[in-house]
């Protein structure tokens, strides 16, 4: 695969994971029934770390059930496409930012099993869903998956960031820059939850990376 084609189907795949996000703040029902910060419903379940608090999540009833019922969509949109389109957009990315090769299977590896624990966390969840509020051996489980997973991806991030930037291409390194500090700012804001500034690490980074892609498909830079 060449560089252009890579970041055509980065581009592509960049599309359907940023509409798959879409989708999820179109999901009925999907808020929190109880505290849960400034964090929406999804990362504040996937942050929980006592049974005590997924209880206090999902409330009671009329809204506990259609938190549950909109929780368990949102686990169908996330593992047969969220997962699978943010994966192959991020290593597409990867492929085609360039770099020497240890260095860029480094970068594909680390984003396969933040993949791979994505999904490991998906199915972790629809456990505790099951039969709410779940054991504490699940909801540590999960913490594993999760941390695991937005580590994996904030330096898989920052990863393409510095590939790009070694290009020595100065709309490249711009983009580059935006990736390494998102990816770093994610990182971060993990080690500080709930502060807040991981997902929007992510989202600047991934906002970038999609722009790189529309815009390599078509121009050299």
């Amino acid at each position: 695969m060449n560089t252009r084609t890579a970041w055509r189907w980065c581009a592509a795949a960049g599309v359907v994971a940023f509409f798959c996000s879409w989708l999820f703040g179109q999901i009925p029902g999907l808020v929190a029934c109880g505290p849960a910060g400034d964090l929406g419903a999804i990362i504040a379940f996937e942050f929980v770390r006592t049974p005590a608090e997924v209880a206090l999540l999902f409330g009671s009833d009329p809204c506990r059930s259609a938190l549950i019922a909109a929780q368990k969509t949102g686990l169908l949109l996330d593992a047969f496409g969220f997962i699978p389109a943010y994966t192959a957009f991020l290593i597409l990315g990867a492929l085609a930012a360039g770099g020497r090769g240890s260095r860029r299977m480094l970068i594909i590896a680390m984003l396969v099993i933040a993949g791979l624990s994505d999904e490991i966390e998906g199915v972790l969840m629809y456990a505790i869903l099951r039969d709410l509020p779940g054991t504490q051996s699940l909801v540590d489980l999960l913490w594993w998956a999760v941390h695991i997973k937005f580590a994996l991806l904030a330096l898989g991030t920052a990863g393409i960031g510095v590939a790009l930037i070694a290009g020595r291409k100065w709309l490249a390194t711009v983009f580059g820059l935006i990736l390494l500090g998102g990816g770093l700012y994610a990182l971060y804001g993990l080690t500080l939850f709930p502060a807040g500034g991981m997902m929007i690490g992510f989202t600047l980074a991934w906002v970038a990376l999609l722009v790189a892609a529309l815009q390599r498909s078509w121009i050299k830079l």
